[in-house]
């Protein structure tokens, strides 16, 4: 029976003898390469301890992150190839061979010969079943296990579209010449096949040395990671000065909010409220989540202004008041019941959330 998944060891010494090829590609690459020009940026001539300084860098980077991407894929890419392949087993197990398959000149019905996967390494295998005549009839027969019959394309003359004879000769053991004639237009192509014996793989002295270099674990894994995250942390910095340049205007707008307390945010909304004649103003406690809302009650003292207008115009107090500061109504709004108004506000703290604020209002 053929066993497509093996042990777990297997796709690591896989995986491991590509990342060493890979990465002594990119080694070999660097130590190698020539500029073109002794030229540095605008000009500036490169010294050879320049241009070797230079080398050493670019090599190290690019190293660096290239090991660390093939770390990065590791487990996920060996979990992927032995899915694919315990699927190629189940998939060869279970296929169950069509039956009642004719043979052509006979008409007797045939018998399986042979079992194969038929790998088309584009997640579409299936299993192909060879049939035999008990009376030795040719051709055979193939059929997929979805009932589909294997049929061979003709290879046919490029000038006259007929079908190509074809003939072989083995030379010996040093070849195989394969004859292609066209039996309308004589048209005729000559293959050579040389043969060789399969080399035994010769040891590689460096292997085991590379591994170590390429295939990150212990104290090289964690220094690699460890000055990835310190590019990463650079990098964030840099970005921050950039945006904070190129978005000057709206960062002074946050560092000119006013940042009100609680304490700070009550006296604020009691005073314009009660000149519009809301009063008795209450916050009840606040929830300190991720971030700071406070449920508040207030009392309307004008018995003339009923529901929708009562909540309309507090709403619209609130946010005139709370237009230059860290604090926002809720979208909930504001509730009314026989003459007590209630909502939420929340505070904006992150520097990000408050830059949403401003370009809120600008928009």
């Amino acid at each position: 029976m053929t066993q497509y998944l093996k042990q777990e060891q297997y796709y690591i010494d896989r995986y491991d003898k590509i990342t060493i090829d890979n990465c002594r590609w990119k080694e070999n690459f660097h130590i190698n390469y020539k500029h073109k020009s002794e030229d540095g940026p605008k000009g500036i001539k490169l010294t050879e301890e320049s241009q070797k300084a230079f080398t050493e860098l670019t090599l190290h980077f690019d190293l660096l992150y290239t090991t660390l991407y093939w770390y990065d894929n590791k487990e996920k890419t060996i979990d992927e190839w032995m899915e694919a392949d315990r699927k190629k087993d189940e998939l060869y197990e279970n296929a169950v061979a069509p039956r009642d398959i004719s043979c052509l000149k006979c008409r007797n019905i045939t018998e399986v010969e042979s079992k194969h996967l038929w790998d088309h390494h584009d997640d579409n295998d299936r299993v192909l079943f060879m049939y035999k005549c008990s009376n030795g009839c040719l051709p055979m027969r193939a059929f997929y296990d979805n009932g589909d019959e294997h049929k061979i394309k003709p290879n046919l003359c490029p000038k006259c579209n007929t079908e190509l004879k074809r003939e072989s000769e083995r030379i010996e053991d040093k070849k195989v010449i394969t004859t292609e004639i066209c039996p309308a237009c004589n048209y005729k192509d000559i293959d050579e096949f040389e043969l060789s014996s399969k080399e035994e793989e010769k040891p590689d002295p460096n292997y085991e040395r590379d591994k170590e270099r390429f295939c990150l674990s212990g104290k090289r894994l964690s220094d690699n990671l460890e000055e990835r995250n310190q590019h990463q942390q650079l990098k964030e910095l840099v970005d921050g000065w950039k945006e904070k340049e190129e978005h000057k205007e709206d960062y002074d707008a946050v560092d000119s909010l006013k940042k009100l307390t609680i304490t700070e945010l009550e006296d604020t909304l009691k005073e314009a409220s009660e000149k519009e004649g809301y009063v008795n103003l209450r916050f009840e406690n606040p929830d300190m989540g991720k971030d700071v809302v406070v449920p508040f009650l207030i009392n309307d003292s004008k018995p003339e202004r009923k529901d929708r207008s009562s909540s309309l115009e507090l709403q619209k107090i609130i946010k005139t008041t709370l237009q230059d500061t860290n604090w926002r109504l809720m979208s909930d709004g504001i509730s009314y019941r026989l003459g007590i108004l209630t909502g939420r506000l929340r505070a904006y703290e992150r520097e990000e959330d408050l830059l949403k604020l401003i370009r809120q209002n600008s928009s």
